[in-house]
């Protein structure tokens, strides 16, 4: 049994999740907010023009957060640390997108 666990996992639905948004979203023509909620990392270029850095951190972003919750010692701290981090860029972004 692997030690990463959460990292294997998170990298198989990464990809899934990420088309299923773009699909929803209108190919990034239409309402991208849920892009926003999954993806708040990758979604600081949105705006810029540089569309392949949204895709790399994209597919990284999910999981690197299984990296850090596989070598965490204390589980549930590490995760409501990355839930916090995660919420508060997605607010950011939301924030500033709407000015």
């Amino acid at each position: 049994m692997s030690n990463y666990k959460w990292t294997t996992n998170l990298s198989i639905a990464t990809p899934m999740i990420l088309i299923g948004s773009i699909i929803i979203s209108g190919g990034g023509h239409g309402f991208t907010n849920q892009l926003i909620v999954l993806f708040p990392w990758a979604s600081i270029f949105l705006s810029i023009d540089f569309e392949f850095l949204f895709y790399f951190f994209a597919l990284i972003q999910f999981p690197i957060y299984g990296i850090l919750y596989d070598k965490a010692f204390n589980k549930v701290k590490t995760l409501f640390v990355i839930g916090i981090i995660h919420f508060l860029i997605m607010l950011a972004v939301l924030f500033l997108k709407n000015k």
